[in-house]
């Protein structure tokens, strides 16, 4: 199993910055430097995370380490989650992430029981009255709601034309870099992959 990780409440005293192609925390000194390359819908990965994200913020924490997540789309609903995440104020990011994938298994089964019909009209008057449907099929505005976002605003956030524009972007520009699937890892500008724990450990010594 390959491990996707995101920051804790920690995240509250650490510098957290957006990048073109996702976001990132820790000093920009730190002397080693993690990217992933992540779904937010990518089930084992949320799972293996909660075991190693401790280890990896302690080291951001420390100034060692300097991470970004970068979104990658795999799943059908990773467009609305992703559009949602970049709406919420960026030194929160880290902390939704955390809080979407400990209900990553709720979404999904969520959206595999919605009514086909009504996603696929949906679908039909463009994109964002799709990630609208989305939404609500999933109930992603609750969890948006903590971060500050009002139904309104999450509406607003899955249709903006801009957020979409970097969205496509950011994933070409993933796709250009080799990146096929979720998670993939960068440690220090080396394609890495962590298979445990231990693993990580042992890189971030």
């Amino acid at each position: 199993m390959i491990l996707t990780l995101f920051a804790t409440a920690a995240t509250v005293s650490m510098p957290v910055a957006a990048t073109p192609t996702g976001w990132v925390i820790g000093s920009p000194k730190a002397r080693q430097s993690l990217v992933e390359y992540g779904s937010l819908n990518c089930g084992h990965c949320a799972a293996f995370s909660r075991e190693a994200t401790p280890t990896l913020m302690a080291a951001v924490k420390a100034g060692r380490l300097r991470f970004e997540y970068r979104p990658f789309l795999i799943f059908p609903h990773d467009i609305a989650a992703t559009l949602i995440a970049r709406c919420v104020p960026v030194s929160r990011r880290f902390k939704f992430v955390e809080q979407y994938y400990a209900n990553t298994a709720t979404f999904t089964e969520k959206l595999r029981t919605a009514d086909e019909a009504t996603l696929n009209a949906a679908k039909a008057k463009g994109e964002g009255d799709y990630n609208r449907a989305v939404v609500s099929a999933t109930g992603m505005k609750p969890l948006a709601a903590r971060f500050g976002l009002t139904g309104a605003a999450v509406d607003r956030c899955v249709a903006d034309p801009t957020g979409t524009a970097w969205l496509d972007s950011a994933y070409q520009k993933a796709q250009a870099a080799g990146i096929s699937g979720t998670p993939t890892f960068f440690l220090n500008g080396t394609r890495v992959q962590f298979g445990s724990l231990e693993e990580v450990k042992a890189a971030l010594k």
